[in-house]
Parts: C-alpha cells; structure tokens; sequence
C-alpha cells in the first residue's frame, strides 16, 4: 500500500514537471472605493478597455456609470513551447482578478492593460546513460550535453474593480 502512494507521488510530480512548469501568481490590489459583502466569481462580468485586449472575452459595451472599488494587477509567468500557453495562463490570470473583485464585492472588472514580454531560455542536462555493450552486459557512461531551449511568457493583466448600480449604470441617473 505504501508503495503504490509513493508511486502515485513521484509519477504525479513526474506529470507535472514534464507538462510544463507554472510559477504562482502574484498580485497587487490598491482598495479606491467602497468595499461591499463578497460576491462569488461567477456574478462578475468582465470589460475591455481598449477592446480587443484579450480575443477570447466578447466585447461588451462598459456601462456610463459604475464607481470603482480598487486597481488590480496580476501577472504570471509560464514556462512552454505550447503555442495556446499564453491564452491558458491568461484565463487562470482573469480568473484570480475576477475572484480578488468579487471578495471585495465588485460586480465588474474592466480590463485596462495586457502585457506580454517573451524570452528564450537555454536547458543544458547531462548525467549517465545505461547501454549495452556488445558482450550483452549493461553499463552506465556518462552521457553528452544535451541542449535544448523553452520560451518564457510573463503576462501581466491590469483591471479595474468596480461595482455597478443595474439601476443607473446606462442613465447615469439615479433611479426614480
């Protein structure tokens, strides 16, 4: 039994080195307004401003009025030559900012800015390899340098936590 779950341990951090590597994500929250009783991540709605700062969220028009409740900033870094890496790290990166508005009790998040800064970083390993020698016996001799390469993607996402009033976010009028 207790070598199966040390089986399991080493084969699951063995899927997770090999699939690639995360760095946690890290943030700032600069509270600007009311802070309101939480919200879950689901009843926060996300804007673009410029639109188009992300393909895969739908532009929606931003409201006329909504009072911002902080600056949000997250960023995250990923470590693959998987050309979907930058839109995967993206979703988990609007993600964090959506459940950091909500906690606050906003009901929006207005993506302002989306940087991306690319880098190509060198891997050099070495070791030993087993082989068989032709009398059929098994050795182990030291292996040559191998060299490959991996890009590095850090994204860092800048957005507004606001709250909006479904009674005056079109108007700008209180209601009546």
């Amino acid at each position: 039994m207790l070598k199966r779950s040390i089986l399991g341990v080493f084969l699951t951090t063995g899927l997770l080195v090999w699939s690639g590597c995360e760095t946690t994500n890290s943030g700032t929250t600069q509270v600007t307004g009311t802070t309101r009783p939480a919200l879950t991540e689901w009843e926060v709605d996300i804007y673009q401003d410029p639109a188009g700062l992300l393909a895969w969220i739908p532009d929606m028009e931003i409201p006329v009025q909504f009072e911002e409740v902080a600056k949000l900033e997250s960023s995250d870094t990923t470590i693959s030559n998987n050309p979907n890496a930058i839109d995967e790290k993206t979703v988990q990166i609007v993600t964090d900012l959506k459940k950091r508005a909500a906690q606050m009790g906003s009901n929006g998040i207005i993506v302002r800015e989306v940087n991306v800064a690319e880098d190509v970083v060198e891997r050099r390993s070495s070791g030993y390899e087993t082989v068989r020698f032709p009398d059929g016996s098994y050795g182990q001799i030291e292996a040559p340098v191998r060299v490959s390469y991996q890009r590095v993607y850090k994204i860092t996402i800048k957005a507004d936590s606001v709250f909006l009033d479904w009674n005056t976010v079109w108007t700008g009028e209180p209601a009546s």
